[in-house]
Parts: structure tokens; sequence; C-alpha cells
């Protein structure tokens, strides 16, 4: 099986407020909990492709901390990452998500499997979810320019959220790292092999050099201490 085309380390820098690499500091933002009615999680563009199937992956149903690592670059914001957790465990594996058909064993070094995006628009959302979305753009055909009024609600220099209802569970967008592109999402695992994190790359932080390593045992501390910055 190919090597992850990232490193342990720098995915670790995803759960680290603070983390500093030259002139960028990452930064977290909670939006809030990703509801997941099915445990079937989905990522993609929400306004191109809302019909994507969810990973391969087993998860608990239930509500999860869904929170976003903002790299500070001098004037500029840009979202890093987006992040659920699961548990307050460290990861100490990382895989990377596939659907469908993808398997892994066919990736060359290097090569990722993610997903498009095409409006600068990334998200996580429940499976069912996701159908919904695709119903209610079907039935309306300017829905999406709702979702993107409600994400201009939020909008800093350059990055915006939304969080919404819909079905049984809620759509979380967000704008992702530097726009346009194809993005991984990776599962980590603690050392009872139960998910503690899912992570989206976007692809913002340089990974030439491996990023520190994270020492952090648990995040009880942590996470208490983030939301009390809500």
């Amino acid at each position: 099986m190919p090597p992850l085309p990232v490193t342990p380390e720098y995915l670790m820098s995803a759960l680290e407020d603070g983390y500093r690499m030259g002139e960028m500091t990452l930064h977290h933002h909670i939006v809030g909990d990703l509801v997941l009615p099915s445990g079937q999680l989905v990522a993609c563009d929400p306004f191109v492709v809302p019909d994507t199937p969810p990973f391969k992956l087993s998860m608990p149903r239930g509500k999860f901390l869904l929170t976003l690592s903002i790299a500070h670059i001098k004037t500029d914001q840009r979202v890093a990452f987006a992040m659920l957790r699961l548990a307050q465990t460290l990861p100490t594996s990382w895989e990377m998500l596939t659907i469908a058909d993808q398997e892994i064993s066919k990736l060359g070094e290097g090569e990722l499997f993610g997903y498009d995006v095409d409006s600068g628009t990334g998200c996580f959302m429940d499976e069912s979810t996701c159908r919904a979305l695709a119903e209610r753009m079907a039935q309306q055909q300017n829905f999406y320019e709702s979702l993107m009024a409600e994400m201009d609600k939020t909008y800093k220099n350059t990055w915006s959220w939304l969080d919404t209802k819909l079905g049984e569970g809620n759509l979380v967008a967000f704008s992702s790292g530097y726009g346009d592109g194809v993005y991984a999402t990776y599962a980590g695992r603690d050392s009872d092999e139960q998910i503690s994190a899912i992570v989206t790359d976007f692809g913002v932080l340089p990974y030439e050099e491996p990023p520190r390593k994270a020492t952090r045992k648990t995040f009880s501390s942590f996470v208490m201490g983030l939301l009390g910055k809500k």
C-alpha cells in the first residue's frame, strides 16, 4: 500500500490551535456540531456535486464538534483544515478516506483520492442530508443562491462558512483553502483503533518539511478552552 501523500505530523498540525510555521499561524474556529443521523459521512462541494456518495467508513451516529483550522498569513486568512472530533484522544495513525470503488492500493506514490471543488467551497454532512440537499436543489434551482447568501453573512478576509439544517441533519459548508482543487480527507485513529478525528486538508500549510509533532495526550483542556471562545 502506498504511503500517504502527507505525513502524520502534517495532519497532527490541524489539531493544534496556535500551531506556527514560518509566518503562518493556525487558529481554531468552532462552527458547531455536525449531526450524523445515519453515521454515513459525506464531504464534497455542496454547490456542484451535492449527491456525492459517503465515505467507506463506519462511524457512530450522533453529534460531533466541527472546527475549522484557519491559517493567518500576514493580512490573509485561509481555511487550512476542516475537522471533526469524535474523541478527545490523540490519533496515532492516519488513513485516507475513499468512496465507492476507489482503492488505495491503486494509487501511486504522492497520489490521492479527494473531492473536486469548483465553487471554492467544501462541506461535511450526513448521507441523509446529502439526499435532502440534492432534492432541494432539483426542486428549487436557485437554492444554492440562498446558501451562498448565508455564507456571505460570516465572511472574513478571505473565508466564510454556514451551518444550516436540512432534513434530520445539517449541512456545514466552508471556504476551501485558496479555492478550487482536489482535496483529500483523512481519519485519525487512536491507540485503541477508534476514530478520534476526521480531517480534510485544503493544501494551505506547506509540507515539504514535516511540521513538529504535537505532544498532547488528550484534548480535554483543549476542547474546554475552545468552547470558552465561542
